[in-house]
């Protein structure tokens, strides 16, 4: 049944949309940390409610759009599966939460509201346990290997298993495995097998979106949110997770009309980067906070709490973009040495091209 489900998913002509959508996803993302990281030394001013609302955004329109492209997978057996997509995940997690480490070495870790990224217990467990940044690579990895498992159930108890567990993990005091990685995985699982099977819908969707489906959608989005953050109705069971498909499906609408606009290309270089993006970004807002903390108390700066997370995202987003430019040249950065030269090419293309994140 999924074999010739498979097969009748045509790639869409114009993925222009979707690298706009990550475009979006990125720069909230980078937003999101700069208001995090700059909280820590109170020079975040009141971003902290605006990263709460604009937080059930970024993370399922990644993984959503991940499993767009991912439905070719499930016709691999396990060698190929584990060859052509897992092993580079691991690689890449491993990696660069290794990289991490090394940066805290040298630079001073002054988020005191986690464990130091150089803790010998948080290193040995990441395989397991992450703790990194780069939760979402390990995220990615168990979202493949779960997909591949499931591929024989029917698609409806793979959706409804999916959507229950969204439901427990996202609803407060009700599943918290009190790990990043751990708790995104069941929140966000949904949108990634969702979108495995219902890419060709989504594609055809996009292809009708007018403005006032755009319009219904921030409408909805904007709703939710104040349900959820002034009248603090999160503990209603599902609706986080209503909030947040409503979020992917704002992104959709909202890209394939803005992608039209030339004056926003600059957003479709950015979806392009976005998984480079989002590895170099925190290095760079990390080394920024070090550069800031000595002049925290400083009151200009404190006076600056409300602008300094977004001119801080802004620079970081500029940064972190000619960096991974200049950095291309690296491919054991952005792909698994350990293969043959004929698939280290395609990955490299599938990587550089953004289609991992």
């Amino acid at each position: 049944m999924y074999i010739s489900f498979v097969k009748t998913i045509q790639a869409p002509e114009n993925r222009e949309w979707i690298n706009f959508a990550k475009g979006a996803a990125i720069i909230l993302v980078v937003l999101y940390h700069s208001s995090l990281f700059l909280n820590d030394l109170g020079l975040a001013g009141s971003t902290p409610r605006l990263r709460l609302v604009l937080g059930f955004f970024p993370m399922p329109v990644f993984f959503f759009v991940a499993g767009l492209t991912a439905a070719r997978m499930l016709t691999w057996n396990l060698k190929d599966l584990w060859r052509r997509r897992l092993l580079v995940l691991v690689y890449l997690y491993l990696l660069w939460s290794f990289i991490r480490v090394v940066f805290y070495v040298v630079v001073p870790h002054l988020r005191g509201t986690e464990r130091s990224p150089t803790d010998l217990y948080n290193i040995v467990l990441l395989p397991v346990w992450p703790t990194s940044s780069y939760w979402f690579i390990w995220a990615l990895a168990i979202f493949t290997l779960l997909a591949w498992l499931l591929r024989r159930l029917p698609v409806t108890v793979q959706i409804g298993l999916a959507t229950a567990l969204a439901i427990v993990s996202t609803t407060p005091g009700v599943l918290d495995l009190d790990n990043v990685g751990w708790d995104r995985v069941a929140a966000n699982f949904i949108f990634f097998i969702s979108a495995i099977y219902c890419s060709h819908t989504v594609y055809r969707l996009a292809a009708r979106v007018r403005v006032w489906h755009a319009v219904v959608l921030v409408t909805a989005y904007i709703g939710l949110a104040v349900l959820l953050v002034p009248l603090h109705l999160s503990r209603m069971p599902g609706l986080i997770l209503l909030e947040s498909a409503v979020a992917v499906a704002m992104g959709v609408a909202l890209a394939t009309l803005l992608v039209r606009v030339k004056w926003l290309n600059f957003m479709n270089t950015l979806g392009q980067y976005s998984f480079q993006i989002y590895l170099l970004h925190l290095f760079l807002v990390a080394g920024a906070l070090a550069l800031l903390a000595p002049f925290a108390d400083a009151p200009w700066l404190q006076r600056s709490g409300n602008v300094l997370p977004f001119l801080l995202a802004a620079i970081v987003l500029v940064a972190s973009l000619y960096l991974a430019r200049i950095l291309r040249r690296f491919s054991f950065l952005w792909v698994s040495p350990f293969r043959t030269r004929q698939t280290k090419s395609v990955q490299r293309r599938a990587h550089l091209n953004g289609d991992l994140l």
